[in-house]
């Protein structure tokens, strides 16, 4: 699938459109984007190529603040997706591989690994546990789909078939009122977890 950046702007759109409903600063959380050169140094640590709509939303909208502006997740800037790629692939080099984990794939997802080189982790919840999109799919899977990586829960779960596909998803939430700022949490999270 060819990556359409108008598409995904007006997701990405529709979801700050909706979150500024329940907090009208939101928009003042988002970065400024991240230049070519961090981009390319991300991709040179984790030596991968991000897909088209990674490397379009970490230009324009990555973020180092700390600030959970996903449901849930803090987006990383790409020094962040470095950091923590990095973290996952010694783990994988002296733990995961050597020790034989696997996982529980819920999907196109390889379950032959705890954590896959081609896991790219452009989220996380502060606690391990990461968004990735996924270079690496299993048969039937897309290169760039979205999964979960639980740091201490086997499963592996498909969240969305791309990077554009999530952003749409969590639009479509939040115009629904199922995500919402949270004023104490200092983020954006489920409605029922508020």
């Amino acid at each position: 699938m060819t990556f359409d950046p108008q598409r995904f702007d007006a997701a990405w759109e529709r979801y700050v459109a909706a979150i500024e409903k329940t907090h009208p600063a939101f928009r003042g959380y988002l970065g400024q984007g991240a230049s070519e050169a961090e981009i390319k140094a991300a991709e040179a640590v984790t030596k991968a190529t991000f897909p088209a709509d990674l490397r379009h939303m970490l230009s324009r909208y990555a973020s180092s603040n700390g600030c959970f502006i996903l449901p849930g997740w803090e987006l990383f800037e790409p020094a962040r997706i470095a950091d923590e790629w990095t973290i996952w692939e010694e783990l994988r080099r002296i733990q995961f591989v050597p020790g034989g984990y696997d996982c529980e794939p819920n999907g196109p997802i390889k379950g032959d690994e705890w954590w896959r080189l081609g896991w790219i982790p452009f989220c996380g919840d502060g606690g391990g546990n990461h968004l990735c999109v996924d270079l690496d799919p299993a048969e039937g899977g897309t290169v760039g789909q979205v999964i979960g990586m639980w740091h201490d829960m086997a499963n592996r779960d498909l969240v969305a078939t791309s990077l554009t596909d999530f952003i749409e998803i969590i639009s479509a939430d939040a115009e629904a009122g199922n995500v919402v700022w949270d004023e104490e949490m200092g983020g954006v999270y489920a409605a029922q977890e508020t």
